[in-house]
């Protein structure tokens, strides 16, 4: 089959100049979020049937569902592309995207991000090996990595190019997740120029601002660009829960629970893995605060019921576990974990990441809900400077660190509360819960002076402006 360039110029075996713009279309659908890009991969097999890149992204988009029903469709599209490689050929950089299909199904994830960034080496253009590498950076715990995958490439892309503003907030959000800051925002709000529309660089610019702790900036950040970035798939929802961590912070605990009623919620049932994974740690966030979520855990827990076996990410298994644990579902939450014990003991990716962090997490979560504080510490403590590995942001991960500090100071270890709030306030000082939780292991301690001290922080980080 012929060799025929697509808008970046990457050769791509395919039939007509047609199916490559669609192929086009459908990379561009998911690079921005759209919410048509299976349609648009159902125009590009239409236009050819044998087009080897339309199967390698049938089979990521299958992997991207990150569930085990969607993993066996995979695996079809996997052997599907064996067939269609032998009939048309592939290309060197067709070749490497198999690889990583076929790596990702057998679940070895550093072997696709391998892969990934072999073709970034020669054709730092392919967008779509690029994304997928930030994307499996994120959810494998590696911010450096994910930062300087995008910088290797970033040299070769032009403003001209019509992905340009992409690249640079994902950029940005592998610099935010690495601590830089100031570049983050600086190439997140690059970003955001160019396209307004780009909901990742919205995002990447939403999580500076959770981690400076500039809570009404983000809210106004996020909700300024709202009419923009609206338009983008089910990621909308996400960034509703960045704001409502802003409001959180700022303990105004209605709009929490109306955006949640009203948007974070409201796409549950189409059974979507970010959709549990904003609403679970919402939830237990507004009780550890000490709010009354009523019956808002029974719709979660009918959800995870699906997902049980599920462990194509370690991290979204934990949500949807923390989901059956919240709406009381012991027997289920007990049998996920049971199933969580046999993966972590495979040689795999994920089997790693549960083995060395899964399951003292998912264990520290039901020892919490059932009033067992000493377990809990048992169970995160040792582990707290390791979460990482299960991915997800600091904003994500940092639920399970506010769990050990509940669970310190309902087990009494005021010497290690006070110990860890004292890092907790100096990484994030402007979190007025951290500020009372570390008053009030201050006053535990007999240390009169600076609990009042950070009382009186608390109350001027809560103060009106």
């Amino acid at each position: 089959m012929a060799q025929r360039n697509d808008s970046y110029g990457l050769a791509t075996t395919a039939a007509s100049d047609e199916a490559v713009a669609a192929l086009d279309a459908t990379v561009d659908a998911y690079v921005r979020f759209r919410r048509d890009p299976g349609e648009r991969l159902k125009a590009t097999f239409a236009a050819d049937p044998d087009l080897p890149m339309a199967h390698v992204a049938k089979g990521y988009f299958f992997k991207l569902f990150a569930n085990g029903a969607m993993a066996g469709r995979a695996r079809k599209a996997a052997a599907d592309l064996a067939g269609v490689a032998a009939r048309t050929g592939l290309n060197d950089r067709e070749a490497l995207h198999r690889r990583a299909l076929e790596a990702w199904c057998a679940e070895d994830i550093e072997g696709a991000i391998d892969a990934w960034e072999r073709i970034l080496v020669d054709h730092p253009l392919d967008v779509f090996a690029l994304r997928l590498a930030h994307f499996k950076h994120f959810y494998t715990g590696e911010a450096g990595k994910m930062r300087d995958s995008v910088a290797r490439a970033l040299p070769s892309w032009r403003p001209e190019h019509r992905h340009y503003g992409n690249v640079l907030g994902m950029y940005a959000f592998g610099l935010e997740e690495s601590g830089d800051y100031r570049a983050a925002e600086r190439f997140g709000r690059q970003a955001v120029e160019i396209d307004p529309e780009d909901a990742w660089s919205v995002h990447s610019v939403a999580h500076v601002m959770e981690m400076e702790g500039r809570h009404a900036e983000g809210i106004e950040w996020v909700r300024s660009l709202e009419p923009r970035w609206s338009v983008v798939n089910n990621f909308r929802f996400h960034l509703q829960w960045h704001r409502s961590l802003y409001h959180l912070e700022r303990f105004e605990f209605d709009e929490v629970l109306r955006l949640y009623d009203e948007e974070i919620v409201s796409d549950l049932q189409e059974d979507l893995y970010l959709e549990i994974v904003n609403c679970a740690p919402l939830l237990w966030r507004l009780e550890m605060f000490g709010i009354d979520v009523g019956d808002r855990w029974e719709a979660l827990g009918e959800i995870a019921l699906k997902h049980i076996g599920d462990h194509e990410l370690i991290f979204v298994t934990l949500h949807y576990l923390m989901s059956l644990v919240g709406a009381g579902r012991d027997a289920e939450a007990a049998e996920m974990v049971a199933r969580m014990r046999a993966y972590a003991a495979e040689d795999t990716t994920e089997g790693r990441v549960a083995a060395a962090v899964g399951i003292d997490t998912a264990e520290a979560m039901r020892a919490l809900r059932a009033g067992d504080h000493a377990g809990v510490v048992d169970r995160l403590w040792p582990i707290r400077g390791e979460l990482r590995r299960m991915g997800g942001s600091h904003a994500q991960r940092d639920l399970f660190e506010q769990m050990l500090v509940d669970a310190l100071e309902q087990d009494g270890r005021d010497g290690m509360a006070r110990a860890l709030l004292a890092e907790r306030t100096a990484r994030v000082p402007n979190s007025a819960w951290s500020w009372r939780k570390y008053a009030g292991a201050l006053d535990r301690a007999g240390d009169s002076a600076p609990a009042a001290a950070a009382r009186a922080r608390a109350d001027g980080l809560l103060a009106p402006a």
